[in-house]
């Protein structure tokens, strides 16, 4: 994780040196996440669970049209089940780390798109009845996905954007206790910026 974070400090600052400028700033928003349950070749049919999600971004431009926007997020993801009355909730938090490649239509609507990194804080199931169990040992730690989404930017900094998550990597441990269950992620995301430094 460390090499992730010190290779994407150091792009950013070769893009300002020899690009169009840096901008930076916060965002919080909200994920509306599902995962994707397949055992044995057949899928389970689980629901989606809100969660929250807030962190920083930072722009690097190339030049008025392209960019690259690496991101540091707190994302609550997991997702519902009900099978035979059995209501359970499946709870992830995520460090993500995106590096999305950043393209301006206009001034203010971006299209993005890139790979992203979810290093796993902790994770549990919760019955019915609110009792939970730690279950992060039978999760692995990072989680490979791609991202992409649409970004609406106001002159004042304030930006709101959307954005879908689907994971590419099995977070399933393969000693898991549910011995060959495969479980991806996926998220919908739609969240409020603001940027601190660099606006014109």
């Amino acid at each position: 994780m460390k090499k992730l974070l010190l290779t994407s400090f150091v792009t950013v600052l070769a893009l300002y040196s020899f690009g169009q400028g840096i901008s930076g700033g916060v965002k919080a928003g909200a994920n509306l996440a599902n995962q994707k349950w397949t055992s044995q070749g057949i899928s389970l049919d689980t629901k989606a669970k809100p969660g929250l999600l807030a962190g920083v971004f930072v722009v690097a431009m190339i030049n008025e049209k392209f960019g690259i926007q690496p991101e540091l997020l707190f994302t609550m993801q997991g997702s519902r089940w009900d099978f035979s009355g059995d209501d359970s909730k499946f709870k992830y938090n995520y460090l993500a780390v995106p590096v999305l490649f950043r393209y301006n239509i206009t001034e203010m609507i971006s299209l993005h798109a890139g790979p992203q990194f979810g290093f796993l804080m902790s994770a549990e199931a919760e019955d019915e009845s609110g009792d939970t169990e730690d279950i992060k040992d039978d999760m692995k730690g990072i989680d490979f996905a791609g991202a992409t989404g649409v970004e609406f930017d106001l002159p004042s900094g304030l930006g709101f954007g959307a954005r879908y998550v689907l994971g590419f990597s099995n977070v399933a441990e393969d000693d898991a206790d549910f011995d060959g269950l495969e479980i991806k992620n996926r998220a919908f995301q739609l969240y409020v910026k603001y940027t601190i430094f660099g606006r014109e």
